[in-house]
């Protein structure tokens, strides 16, 4: 990757931001995705990124470009690649729960490298023990590379973090999970700890204030007013008359190749949402999403289309350019039950719902996004 000094942007240098963008959307959304056609579309996004910073402000964000090349860089077989392209993510701003020098000790780890992954770990947790993160963090990686002493001496750590503070982080059964199966692993087995931790799960722990269907538009109102329903119009569709399926929440959401269609034909969006940055615009969604009441059916995220949103509407006398209008439309396909529908939460290792291409817990599942502040 080239250090070349900074150059003003021009013409020829915005159509190469461009044309970056577009092959790494191309090499993302591939399937099967080739890790080699990736590393190379992100590392000439890098680069442009080095070079005309002013140019790519708005389409790319290098801390997670790096991360993301380091990842690949992973699954190529290149941990030396991997582990320097990380640490140039971490100079460059990359932030995360846990303490993103965590990724340094995954890489080297998963390398062979435990005595350098254990030192890595000791020192986040000198300067962090208060965060369960790190913990189940360090559990899972140890208990994947084998070494279940330490897996289960971590999970151990954090289980009682978490049952000690109520478990804000919602991690108690996750690393419960994985603490016995390296007990199993171990031939141990279960101890005082689990059971205090089957004595926890087995209680109510409501993580969100449940609602009744009647309840429904006071719930709806009291988004609206909180966080601006501009940002993600939602319908409520209750279940049909022949059906005994429960209330379906369904939130409007424009997939990458229909944002800038989106902006560009109502600019007013940007002013709406907050940003006109792709994905800051996903971001703030996940917060909207996690944000909302536990429900008592589904929810779904359904994408829009601008030509099929105004074809809609041009037949059902609406506005396109209103929020009310793309509300209804994803009213309209959860009740056609639209293939395109998106069920949210995806699994923490499930394609994210954003389409980045990446696992749910790395892209809009991950901590970082959900600890960052909307800024309205």
């Amino acid at each position: 990757m080239s250090s070349s000094a900074p150059t003003p942007p021009d013409v020829p240098t915005r159509a190469k931001v461009l044309e970056a963008e577009r092959d790494l959307e191309q090499a993302t959304s591939a399937r099967p995705q080739d890790p080699t056609r990736l590393a190379s579309a992100l590392e000439q996004a890098v680069d442009l990124c080095r070079r005309w910073p002013e140019a790519t402000s708005g389409a790319f964000y290098l801390p997670e470009l790096l991360g993301e090349l380091a990842e690949t860089y992973e699954r190529l077989g290149r941990p030396d690649d991997a582990l320097h392209t990380m640490q140039a993510a971490i100079d460059a701003g990359y932030s995360g729960a846990p303490d993103p020098r965590c990724r340094l000790a995954e890489i080297l780890l998963r390398a062979g490298h435990a005595a350098e992954a254990h030192r890595i770990f000791a020192e986040v947790k000198a300067e962090t023990p208060d965060d369960v993160w790190l913990y189940n963090n360090a559990g899972l990686e140890y208990g994947a590379a084998g070494d279940h002493e330490r897996a289960v001496a971590w999970l151990a750590e954090g289980l009682q973090l978490a049952l000690d503070t109520g478990d804000p982080e919602r991690l108690v059964a996750q690393m419960s999970d994985l603490r016995r199966e390296s007990l199993a692993a171990l031939g141990r087995e279960l101890d005082e700890l689990e059971a205090r931790a089957d004595e926890f799960l087995a209680q109510p722990h409501p993580p969100k204030p449940a609602w009744q269907p009647q309840e429904l538009p006071g719930v709806l109102a009291a988004l609206d007013a909180a966080q601006g329903s501009a940002l993600a119009p939602t319908a409520a569709v209750p279940p049909s008359e022949s059906s005994s399926d429960r209330m379906v929440l369904v939130l409007s959401w424009f997939p990458r190749q229909e944002f800038a269609a989106a902006l560009e034909a109502w600019p007013q969006l940007a002013d709406d949402w907050g940003t006109a940055d792709y994905t800051e615009y996903n971001r703030r969604l996940q917060r909207h999403l996690s944000q909302m009441p536990t429900t008592p059916g589904p929810v779904w995220i359904a994408p829009i289309r601008v030509v099929r949103l105004r074809s809609w509407c041009s037949r059902t006398g609406n506005d396109p350019a209103s929020g009310s209008a793309r509300s209804g439309y994803a009213a309209e396909l959860a009740r056609s039950a639209s293939a395109e529908l998106i069920a949210w939460p995806p699994g923490r290792n499930a394609p994210c719902w954003c389409d980045s291409g990446r696992k749910y817990k790395h892209c809009c599942g991950h901590p970082s996004v959900a600890a960052t502040p909307v800024v309205q």
